[in-house]
This record gives structure tokens, sequence and C-alpha cells, in this order.
């Protein structure tokens, strides 16, 4: 009989997997340009369409000529908000950062909700029923609306805790950025609910540039925060 002991392997630290990351990390990227991509392309070939004054969801309207693009756009989105959520999720693991995780998860399904539910027309054009207080809108106008202010407050709010789990993580840097945007996307909901007079004349670029804030840094924190992972 041997007297030599069996040796045991060691089993390596569970870490998330470099292929899987890539994977949702790619697609993160991918959707959320899809997005932005979908916005520019169907504007170009929408006629009369002022990218300037308009909002994003009239290229997507049930009297859109192309609203199939901005459709795809926003399914485009929704994956790459899911696909970020998750990888947040595994590289941020505090109480805090998968809650916030999980509102991001959440508002994806809700952008869909958006892209599938469909204004009547551009609501920023005085000639669509839809303008103002839309007291002849649809139904799928209204669960347009409501799904879509559900799904940024949602994203809004995970900044916040995405920035203590960062905090909480040593990702001191990351953990600011995260509350600064949050504050920048709190005032940009107000402008865009409030209407000032400066925000009506150019709402189409004022919502551009808040909804590429809200979509992008999702993003932007799950490729940096498995970054610190790795190198960590």
């Amino acid at each position: 009989m041997s007297s030599h002991q069996p040796i045991l392997e060691r089993r390596a630290p569970t870490v998330p997997k470099a292929h899987s990351d890539l994977t949702l990390k790619s697609a993160a990227v991918v959707g959320v340009g899809g997005f932005a991509v979908a916005g520019v392309v169907t504007g170009l070939v929408t006629a009369g369409y002022d990218p300037r004054r308009e909002a994003v969801s009239g290229l997507a309207a049930l009297d859109s000529p192309h609203a199939w693009i901005m459709i795809l756009g926003f399914l485009f989105g929704s994956v790459g908000l899911l696909s970020a959520g998750l990888v947040l999720w595994k590289h941020v693991p505090t109480r805090a950062a998968r809650v916030g995780s999980g509102l991001v998860v959440m508002s994806a399904a809700l952008i869909a909700v958006a892209g599938l539910a469909r204004q009547d027309c551009s609501d920023q054009l005085v000639t669509c029923k839809d303008f103002g207080d839309a007291v002849n809108a649809s139904a799928s106008y209204w669960v347009h609306e409501q799904a879509s202010l559900l799904g940024f407050v949602m994203l809004i709010i995970s900044f916040f805790l995405l920035a203590s789990g960062l905090r909480r993580t040593n990702r001191l840097g990351l953990a600011t950025v995260s509350r600064i945007v949050g504050g920048a996307c709190v005032a940009g909901t107000a402008l865009l609910v409030v209407t000032p007079p400066f925000v009506v004349d150019n709402y189409g670029i004022v919502q551009r540039l808040f909804i590429a804030v809200l979509f992008g840094w999702p993003v932007a924190a799950a490729l940096l925060a498995s970054r610190v992972t790795a190198h960590g």
C-alpha cells in the first residue's frame, strides 16, 4: 500500500467568467449604441422631422413612416441596459449596488415597453393630439409615457445606489462620478418636465443629451467596474 497521501486540488476562487463578461459588456455597448444609431438614422430618413424641437419617441409614433427602425432601437437599448445591469451585479457585490443593478435591469424592461407602446404622433407638435395635456391621446400613448418615466426614475435612483456600492468597494472615483451623473439627471428631468422657454425651443436637443447620459452611464460604469475588478 502506498504511503503517499492523495493530493487535493485547490479550487480557484469563483470569479465572473471572462467569456460571459465579454459577451455582456459587448451587448451593453452594442445595445445602447444601437439605440443612438437608430435615433440618428430614423431622424434622417423621416421627412419633416426636426431633431432640435421633437422628442426621440416621435420617431416611433404611430404616424411615423419609418417607426420600425426606432422601435428596434428601443429594443436594442433595452438589451444594452439589461446587459449593463448584469455586469454591475457581478462586479459590485454590495447590497446597495445589487439593488441598483436590479433597478437597471427593471428599467430595461420598461424601455422595451415604452418602445412597443407608441405615441400617436410626435407630441412636441401642436398639431398632434398628444401635445400638451393630451386629453385625446390613446391608451398606448399613456403607457409609453408612464413606462419611460418610471424607467428613467429607476435609472436615476440606481446611480446613487451604485455610488454607495462603488464607494464601499473602494472605487471612490467611480462613486463620485455616479453621484454627479445622478444629480445631473435629476436636473435634466426637472428641465424636461417644467419645460422653460429655452427648453421648449430645443426640447429634442435637451432630451437627447439627457438620454445619452442616462443610458450611457450604466454601460460606462459596468465597463469601468469590471476593469477595476480584473486588475484588482
